[in-house]
């Protein structure tokens, strides 16, 4: 073996990586592994406690007021079409402590539409429905924290430890992830297995072995199990996978600390396809594998593009599960209906183009979109030797393909939709943490290195406004309270102040109000004595209005008696005219208006149209 100098080795090294480091002096102290893993841990309790407490408060939510219920049904009664469109892994695994508790899931005998199965669990279960719906919220949080440690994990990997820190604070000061992990909807759970694919499809890339291929097969099918939009990973996968290995010279440098090991192109063929295999498997196994392999003809199909495949190839065998195919065929109809769409102000019954990039530039906080811009500078600028363009690209293309397809559907009523985005986003965040410079009276920092610590220590100010993250907007869409004039429905209002407004109406002596809730709860089995607030034109009295009907969105309220009754669009936009005495949550706004309210109002209502409605 040759004779090899130390100390030229130390320097030959020093030479390599000095246009690294050079624009970052002073060093920063490396961090012990005991320092890191306990912010991280700091971190990932406090995200955790803050939506305990969120579960505690909250009203259950428009679609979550189905979706645990229908999960007990499911328990109960083994079958699985209450509600095909959403797979049963998620309400299956919300609703287990009901089942094991002993909660009742109401009338199981008979076929309900989902508003009925809601109310039959509610009316089952009385004094203790909130108790259930915490039990059940309980469950989801913790994929929030296992989605927090793969971002760690990621971010370690790539860009180091302070990139992991940056990444893992982001992740903790997100109100829009934290409000989606309180309640029991499919929106962070796919947001979960989303960022777990994606992880384990770049251990299998960085080191292609049939085990990882398995692994990576698993998770590719669990995520349209636990959303049918998590389909669109398997040729986002191939493309992500070209991204890592097309002209790969040297395989080590995809940054994770396994040693890569050569392998042949048929090899590499085999293993995909026993991945793809994998993930059939895992799909029919969600369903019990009920009607797999039925020729395509025999089955009811409603919407335009699977029934155009079924007239071509009737007798084809469906590789996938009958209610599978039947959930595919109902989001294919409801991607084809048109739905009220609302952004900026604005009302169209057709898409917006840039509805989920905006949703992103309205709900981030500011510091994620300030590190985000620091981000793309870190690609723009990569450091020698390093990865960071094929990194950045494979995040970027990981995060913006949902929300660039999502831009075509006219279903945009929220953030919720693109919620796998924002791990991805966390993760190209952290690269700003390179900039990080030490203080030194000797050596002052950088513009750079202030600003971005700067960002850093304001980050935690997004969780100010707790418990009322769902409704949380940036400084740039004008706070929560401004938010409302950029995007509604579940970004702002998804009826989860309900108790708040009982707890208010109760402490003001309010015996009776006027009450547009955009819920499925109804008030009256909480105790709330309300009725219809007048269309189009106001009256004198108290009323309680919920955001989304303030500006106008048109939906089913619940009146008195329970049932559900139309309004049309701007219905009770004339309340936009007045001031409220209060906003519980940000979602509800609360009037007193008097004879004089309504007066003001019918004369400026002559003075731009000529007469009142």
């Amino acid at each position: 073996m040759p004779n090899s100098n130390p100390m030229q080795e130390v320097t030959s090294s020093v030479s390599t990586i000095g246009p690294v480091i050079s624009a970052a002096q002073p060093l920063l102290v490396p961090i012990s592994t005991r320092r890191f893993w306990g912010f991280v841990a700091v971190c990932l309790a406090l995200q955790f406690l803050l939506a305990v407490d969120c579960a505690r408060q909250w009203t259950p939510t428009h679609d979550e007021y189905w979706h645990l219920p229908i999960g007990l049904r499911m328990w109960k009664t083994g079958q699985f079409e209450d509600d095909v469109i959403n797979p049963p892994p998620v309400r299956l695994w919300a609703a287990l402590p009901l089942f094991l508790g002993g909660a009742n899931a109401g009338d199981v005998d008979q076929r309900l539409d989902v508003g009925a199965i809601g109310d039959s669990f509610w009316n089952a279960n009385a004094e203790h429905a909130r108790f259930w719906f915490l039990l059940g919220r309980l469950m989801i949080i913790p994929m929030m924290t296992v989605t927090g440690v793969v971002v760690v994990l990621w971010s370690r990997s790539w860009y180091g430890d302070r990139a992991a820190l940056v990444s893992v604070l982001l992740w903790t000061c997100c109100p829009t992830i934290l409000a989606n992990a309180s309640i029991v909807t499919h929106d962070l759970p796919l947001a979960a297995i989303w960022t777990l694919t994606l992880w384990a499809l770049v251990r299998f890339a960085q080191r292609p072995t049939w085990s990882r291929a398995c692994q990576f097969g698993m998770a590719l099918g669990m995520a349209p199990l636990i959303k049918l939009t998590g389909i669109i990973l398997v040729p986002l996968s191939i493309s992500l996978w070209l991204v890592l290995r097309i002209g790969l010279s040297r395989p080590q440098s995809l940054g994770i600390d396994d040693k890569p090991i050569p392998v042949p192109r048929s090899r590499l063929l085999g293993q995909w396809v026993v991945a793809l295999l994998v993930s059939l498997l895992v799909i029919n196994a969600g369903y019990l594998f009920r009607g797999s392999g039925r020729a395509l003809g025999s089955l009811t199909l409603a919407s335009s593009q699977l029934r155009s495949i079924q007239q071509a190839i009737p007798s084809l065998p469906t590789p996938a599960p009958r209610d599978f195919v039947a959930a595919l065929d109902r989001l294919a109809q409801d991607l084809e209906r048109k739905h009220p769409v609302y952004l900026d102000g604005e009302w169209r019954d057709t898409p917006f183009p840039f509805y989920y990039l905006s949703a992103l530039k309205y709900k981030l906080p500011s510091s994620t979109l300030a590190l985000l811009l620091a981000g793309l500078v870190a690609v723009a600028r990569p450091r020698a030797g390093s990865r960071d363009c094929r990194h950045g690209l494979f995040l970027l293309f990981g995060a913006l393909l949902l929300p660039i397809l999502a831009s075509g559907s006219s279903n945009q009523i929220g953030i919720r939709y693109v919620l796998p985005t924002i791990p991805l986003l966390c993760i190209f965040a952290g690269q700003s943490a390179r900039w990080l410079e030490a203080w030194s009276r000797r050596t002052p920092m950088s513009w750079r290195s202030r600003l971005i610590w700067l960002t850093l220590c304001l980050a935690p100010l997004s969780l100010r406004f707790h418990p009322h993250h769902l409704a949380y907007f940036n400084l740039l869409a004008g706070g929560p309270a401004g938010g409302r004039w950029h995007l509604v429905d579940s970004n702002l209002d998804w009826g989860q102040d309900l108790h708040a407004l009982k707890q208010y109406l109760d402490q003001n002596h309010v015996p009776d109000v006027g009450l547009a809730y955009f819920g499925t709860v109804s008030a009256v089995k909480i105790g709330i004595k309300s009725h219809l607030p007048p269309s189009r034109f106001p009256q004198p009295g108290w009323y309680a209005i919920s955001a989304n009907y303030v500006q106008g969105r048109p939906h089913a309220l619940r009146d008195t008696n329970g049932e559900r009754v139309q309004v049309g669009i701007d219905e009770f936009g004339y309340f936009r005219f007045f001031e409220p005495v209060a906003t519980i949550g940000y979602s509800i706004n609360v009037y007193r208006l008097t004879q004089r309210d309504c007066e003001r109002y019918a004369a400026a209502w002559r003075e731009m149209q000529g007469s009142p409605p």
